[in-house]
């Protein structure tokens, strides 16, 4: 319970101030010692990586319920799957996600790697609709590549104050609209 709540106060943290906030103004807002918060996470990095896990592990649970799903088809799968989110988008905000690569870099690594190594159903979505027609075909590698890069790319400029101030979700969103339909005007009938 207080694992938990402990959790949840900094998420709303990461939220309202990013990752820049202390564990001593932490302590202040669950109205414990700083002690007793340590005695739960050893270190802010610790903390930083069980909100991470939270939010992968919530990622990986849509992700499966989304993929059992019989009444979607497979392109509106594939597009949920691309631009799919955890509830909270605190740790997820552009600008967060830059300060933490910057500031903590194991957690980071944690997250890069899940960016980087989660494409198995994907992949599989993407097989399947080849394989029925319902998507061209295309090399499955090279467009992993691109999201991946492209994620990247919006994160970067995001660091460096040259982005424009959309949301991830609202990012991925439109990369992943031309990822999948294009930029060329659709032709009529």
């Amino acid at each position: 319970m207080i694992r938990e709540r402990i959790l949840d106060i900094t998420r709303h943290e990461v939220i309202r101030s990013g990752f820049r906030f202390s564990m001593n103004d932490l302590s202040k807002q669950l109205g414990m010692s700083t002690k007793t918060v340590y005695e739960f996470f050893p270190s802010k990095e610790d903390l930083l990586k069980d909100l991470l896990d939270t939010s992968l592990t919530e990622i990986v649970q849509k992700e499966q319920q989304l993929m059992s799903d019989t009444s979607l088809p497979l392109p509106s799968k594939l597009r949920q799957a691309l631009v799919m989110m955890p509830d909270d988008l605190g740790m997820f905000d552009l600008r967060r996600l830059s300060e933490l690569q910057r500031y903590y870099p194991a957690v980071w690594s944690q997250l890069d790697l899940f960016i980087t190594n989660h494409w198995d159903e994907i992949r599989q979505l993407v097989h399947t609709g080849q394989a029925s027609g319902e998507l061209r075909s295309f090399d499955t590698e090279v467009f992993v590549q691109v999201y991946i890069g492209g994620l990247y790319r919006l994160m970067e400029q995001s660091a460096s104050g040259s982005w424009n101030g959309s949301t991830l979700s609202a990012a991925l969103q439109e990369m992943v609209d031309m990822l999948l339909e294009g930029v060329l005007p659709k032709e009529g009938p």
